[in-house]
């Protein structure tokens, strides 16, 4: 019920900014989500044991927003990133045996987050872009939905017992199907410039990027031993947790689309 009631309040809300918000509404809406992200990420790496620094790593989090939003200064900011942390670590006093974890950690959190999550601007401001953002919502949910039921129903080879044991060859391979058939409810729905045979391409590619982008963070949560990265939305764990398999679909769909499209 939690999980239904967070859904019927935030679905509508991000749907309606999508389609309807302002740039600087949604620019809004992704500041929001990578301050919410790299906080949980944080939270994650300091049950490793690592400390990184939450203030530092979240104005190198907001630069990098801005340099996806401008689409501009992106080596200044590897610049900048890489020689604030390296001063971060020197003025903490840390041991130096920290060091180096430190540096990557906070560098990998920050391109993890901010970087993953700043595509949606880029995206949306591409010709269609509100329709691609829903077409990319319809083809992960459809493969998550597909996935979860088929894995429950009758998943039974485990797909990364390691890294999550629930999850299954089966269901993934379900998941796929759906986002497949996602894709292609998307594009007779609301997406019918875009050609059938590169809407099924991008389906399956960001199906396949999504369930790699869930169990990527499903590695962060086994190796920081806890389920969820937060608890924000009731019933569904963190933000990182509902944006994990969107995380890689945005950039792949990205990166698909300039190379063929």
């Amino acid at each position: 019920m939690k999980r239904v009631l967070s859904g019927l309040v935030l679905i509508p809300v991000v749907l309606g900014i999508v389609q309807y918000g302002s740039p600087l509404l949604f620019l809004a809406l992704v500041i929001a989500a990578v301050l919410v992200g790299w906080t949980e990420y944080c939270k994650l790496i300091r049950h490793i044991g690592i400390k990184v620094n939450l203030i530092v790593g979240g104005v190198l989090c907001l630069f990098l927003v801005f340099c996806f939003y401008r689409n501009d200064f992106y080596l200044v900011w590897l610049a900048a990133c890489l020689m604030s942390l390296f001063i971060t670590w020197y003025a903490s006093g840390s041991a130096l045996e920290d060091a180096l974890n430190q540096v990557a950690y906070s560098f990998l959190g920050v391109v993890y987050v901010s970087g993953l999550m700043s595509y949606f601007i880029l995206l949306r401001g591409m010709e269609h872009g509100n329709h691609i953002l829903f077409y990319l919502f319809m083809v992960i949910w459809s493969g998550d939905i597909a996935a979860y039921y088929v894995g429950k129903t009758i998943g039974k080879t485990p797909l990364a017992p390691k890294i999550s044991p629930g999850k299954t060859i089966e269901g993934s391979v379900a998941g796929l199907v759906g986002s497949v058939a996602g894709g292609v409810a998307a594009k007779y729905l609301f997406f019918e410039s875009l050609p059938l045979n590169h809407c099924l391409i991008m389906a399956l590619l960001c199906g396949i990027m999504g369930q790699i982008g869930d169990l990527a963070e499903s590695l962060f949560k086994r190796r920081a031993g806890v389920k969820d990265s937060g608890s924000l939305i009731p019933g569904h764990g963190g933000v990182l947790d509902r944006l994990d398999s969107l995380m890689f679909a945005g950039p792949a769909f990205y990166i698909y689309h300039a190379l063929f499209l």
